[in-house]
């Protein structure tokens, strides 16, 4: 069935006629909030299958499709008594109850630094601690803070912003964020942190600030364009295009881990790198 071959299942309808009865492994998300909901979807391009009036369905595939979503199916459902009746056409597949599966993850690199860890955040007191520089949509910071790490978290869009408080809210992760422009004196934070981490943000004004910014053993995770994406339209401009080797020469007196250049999907070459700086 097209809605078990999508990477998620999107119900827009409201919140009482989603728990009275909806697709198993679905997501509850009124197509109103789908703007201010992008960073709780998976990263494009994907999948989606829809669920919701027929109204509702030709408005979020309008929108989701200039985002560049697939919709690759839908189930129109008009009535209570539809999805009772889908119910019955789909035994074990309809379920009920507030359970709303989570589309998005964090970026790969991320993930892979915390997977890699030799020692438990949750288990520390005081809890590590992280920066999380151009912090977007916030997925990156929910991900540390919800395995133990004490988050703050920068970023100059206000509304970009709201959408990472409001993932950190349902996600229930405390965080500390911080809206200002990174290329102004007072917005990098005071104090050291045992992690920085850097996503699709590049501002090499900033490298003297990020190593002094680590604790002696802390970690940097950077990724971000490398050179070739320009010839894939975006971006061009060089100030936001890591050079091949830029960051092991700026951090050249870190353990380096993690040193390659990994592809998109679209095939923009994205450098990654993790490091560790030495310990006193």
């Amino acid at each position: 069935m097209r809605f078990q071959q999508a990477d998620g299942i999107l119900d827009l309808r409201t919140a009482e006629e989603y728990q009275a009865g909806h697709l198993q492994d679905s997501t509850w998300l009124t197509w109103q909030a789908l703007p201010e909901c992008l960073n709780e979807l998976p990263a494009t391009p994907a999948k989606l299958f829809l669920v919701g009036d027929k109204q509702e369905i030709e408005a979020a595939s309008l929108f989701l499709d200039a985002k560049g979503y697939e919709i690759n199916g839908s189930l129109v459902i008009e009535s209570s008594q539809a999805m009772i009746s889908w119910a019955k056409q789909l035994p074990g597949l309809v379920v009920s109850g507030k359970e709303s599966k989570n589309l998005w993850s964090p970026s790969p690199l991320v993930n892979e630094f915390v997977q890699q860890l030799d020692y438990d955040p949750k288990a520390m007191k005081p809890r590590p601690k992280t920066l999380d520089l151009g912090c977007g949509g916030g997925r990156d910071s929910v991900f540390l803070a919800s395995h133990g790490w004490q988050v703050t978290a920068i970023d100059q869009e206000a509304r970009v912003l709201k959408r990472a408080k409001q993932l950190a809210t349902k996600s229930g992760a405390s965080i500390k964020f911080k809206c200002c422009d990174l290329k102004k004196s007072d917005c990098f934070p005071e104090g050291t942190f045992d992690l920085v981490t850097v996503v699709r943000y590049l501002n090499r004004d900033l490298f003297s600030q990020i190593d002094a910014a680590i604790s002696p053993g802390g970690y940097i995770v950077y990724q971000t364009f490398s050179c070739g994406a320009e010839a894939f339209g975006s971006p061009k401009n060089p100030n936001f295009i890591l050079q091949e080797g830029e960051l092991s020469e700026v951090f050249a007196a870190y353990r380096i881990i993690i040193d390659r250049i990994d592809t998109l999907e679209d095939g923009r070459p994205m450098a990654s790198f993790i490091a560790q700086k030495p310990a006193e």
